[in-house]
């Protein structure tokens, strides 16, 4: 089985520290490593250190390069951006190559992962029914009535596998409001959407051929390419052309046969500040403090700031504070999801510099 970590998002909403030359995924949040290194690891523990590879655009390989020079060729280049659908059938195309017959499973590059076994238990159950011809999807057990995620509704129990549930999926539902979020997390049914799932190669080119017939056309010129003094010409022309289209639109959501299973891992997709501050350790007031600092009366705060430079908070709760070099951002916990909001203002106001 292969691995593939999607690692070509923006994370807008963790400026300023997450910028458009070196976004979220490169910044270790929460832990010691950098998200995707965290994933990397995690997922060569599971599937083994060769059959990992993460997609990104070009503009990040490098910095990938950097971070995790023992990935080596195992960093495949998204050449111009064109949503998920294209990053992950230009995946199955260059992995087809190495193994047609393989299982390759998609992850994203910015999630945090409490318990690898359990994690590992689950991939391993979706791998089985993969390997039969389903398309398997990862959902999680709400633990709250989340806003800012996807939900998936199941229905009937298909098997039980090493103590692993696998469900049929009945559909699959945008963000929802927080009373329909709470509706939800009541009915005892529904999941939130992971972005994780897991297909055999031949089924992955199958599904192109039958949803994104253009795409699916592309790819096969590009197939053909590969290992030729033609390659990346073919392959710079063809991806350019392709439909910017993401993988739930352009075939996930048009599937009558999906299956899904519950997994309780520990999950967190490090999307907000505020999901920052809940997965990090704290000291005795709630706080997460990531830079020289002195607090009087301070709780449930998150502060992050450069090494040398000092940060004080008197009589305040709730805040998140992150200091850059060129910039500051101070906002209620609550209102993380917002911080999409100021970069968006940043780029009405033409400020590139800090983006």
């Amino acid at each position: 089985m292969f691995a593939v970590i999607m690692a070509g998002g923006g994370g807008t909403r963790l400026w300023p520290k997450s910028r458009e030359s070196y976004p979220k995924q490169m910044h270790a949040l929460g832990s010691d490593k950098p998200l995707v290194q965290g994933m990397v690891e995690r997922l060569q523990g599971i599937v083994g250190e060769e059959k990992v590879f993460i997609i990104t655009n070009a503009h990040h390989a490098l910095g990938m390069s950097e971070i995790m020079p023992f990935m080596g060729g195992n960093i495949l280049i998204d050449p111009y951006r064109r949503d998920t659908a294209a990053a992950i059938g230009l995946s199955a195309v260059y992995l087809s190559r190495k193994d047609p017959d393989a299982v390759m499973g998609v992850f994203p590059a910015d999630h945090f992962i409490g318990s690898a076994k359990k994690f590992g238990q689950v991939i391993h159950a979706a791998e089985k029914f993969a390997r039969e011809g389903h398309v398997v999807t990862i959902g999680i057990k709400p633990s709250c009535p989340e806003t800012g995620y996807g939900y998936i509704e199941f229905g009937d129990l298909q098997e039980t596998i090493e103590d692993e549930r696998v469900y049929k999926v009945r559909r699959f539902v945008e963000k929802p409001n927080r009373e329909t979020a709470a509706e939800y997390l009541s009915a005892g049914n529904y999941l939130w959407n992971s972005g994780m799932f897991v297909w055999s190669i031949p089924t992955v080119l199958r599904l192109f051929e039958q949803y994104l017939p253009d795409t699916y056309a592309r790819l096969m010129r590009i197939s053909d390419a590969i290992g030729t003094q033609y390659e990346e010409e073919v392959t710079d022309r063809e991806y350019q052309e392709m439909e910017r289209i993401s993988v739930d639109y352009g075939i996930m959501e048009k599937l009558s046969d999906i299956l899904v299973i519950p997994g309780d891992f520990g999950w967190t997709d490090i999307g907000s500040w505020k999901a920052v501050a809940e997965i990090s350790a704290k000291d005795e007031h709630g706080n997460v403090i990531k830079s020289p600092h002195v607090s009087i009366d301070t709780k449930n705060c998150l502060v992050m700031g450069a090494e040398d430079k000092f940060v004080a908070t008197i009589g305040v709760e709730d805040l998140i504070v992150i200091d850059t070099d060129d910039a500051l951002l101070v906002c209620h916990r609550e209102r993380s999801q917002d911080v999409k909001r100021i970069v968006d203002a940043i780029k009405e106001r033409n400020l590139e510099k800090l983006l």
